[in-house]
């Protein structure tokens, strides 16, 4: 309760988003972040440095659900700008987390990804090109990346540009031109991250021992295993098992049957 009515408080200074023209205290932000510590001291740094940042006032809202954003979101009159966290809670993992957004998002608020994934992993730069390219994000910004980086960017955004973090760039480059023979030599049409933990999987591991093994969290561990069960064309674990382990186990076929 103190957090959220320290959050209510927060506010700074920021110049038009986007091209328009605003009056001094029209500019609104919602800040979604379930780690509501972070959530609120992301607000107070703005706050901060906001003669730095900005030229215009704006309020911020630091909300912690999605059932709270989407609260915020479709008042009147709606916020201007909003930066939302991709692992929320329950089932708002990833892009499904900007999908369940958008949807519910009646008066189409522009949305920054403010989100921890690595742009080193192949499959979370794939979440956020998925955010850029299905789900109308309108910039990234990385918690985890550096200090000055994230500052430049919180700046560009609310100056109004789109915003993707250069490392970001590249690695949707890279990804894009990723040799078309290279991908049809993986194992089941999955990628390296992929068919990583679909061994594990194979082996009977945990999420949680998987995340450990490959030195990830939990949550792209479930991330990835709804790619792989979808790339499969199986329902669960144990159909995926059986065609991780028909895979390597020599002189077995390519052919399935899905249980029953």
């Amino acid at each position: 309760m103190l957090l959220r009515n320290v959050a209510r408080k927060c506010s700074v200074r920021s110049i038009a988003f986007l091209g328009c023209t605003k009056r001094i205290s029209d500019m609104k932000i919602l800040w979604v972040d379930d780690h509501e510590i972070l959530c609120v001291a992301l607000c107070e740094y703005v706050q901060t440095h906001a003669s730095e940042l900005s030229a215009t006032a704006i309020d911020i809202t630091p909300v912690f659900t999605l059932a709270s954003a989407l609260e915020e979101v479709n008042k009147t009159p709606p916020p201007d700008l909003v930066f939302l966290d991709l692992n929320l809670d329950g089932e708002n993992r990833g892009a499904a987390t900007l999908e369940h957004f958008q949807a519910g998002n009646l008066s189409n608020v522009p949305v920054v990804i403010c989100t921890g994934l690595a742009p080193r992993n192949d499959d979370e730069v794939e979440i956020l090109r998925i955010c850029m390219r299905d789900y109308a994000a309108r910039g990234i910004l990385l918690k985890g990346g550096a200090h000055k980086k994230m500052f430049i960017g919180l700046s560009r955004i609310l100056g109004g540009e789109l915003w993707i973090p250069e490392e970001v760039l590249l690695r949707f480059a890279c990804l894009t031109q990723a040799p078309l023979a290279s991908q049809n030599q993986l194992h089941l049409g999955l990628s390296p991250r992929e068919w990583d933990v679909a061994r594990c999987i194979a082996r009977g591991l945990s999420g949680k021992q998987i995340a450990r093994e490959l030195g990830v969290s939990e949550g792209h561990v479930r991330q990835v295993s709804c790619v792989i069960y979808d790339k499969l064309q199986v329902r669960n674990r144990v159909e995926a098992a059986l065609r991780v382990n028909a895979e390597l186990t020599p002189g077995r076929g390519a052919t399935h049957t899905r249980l029953s």
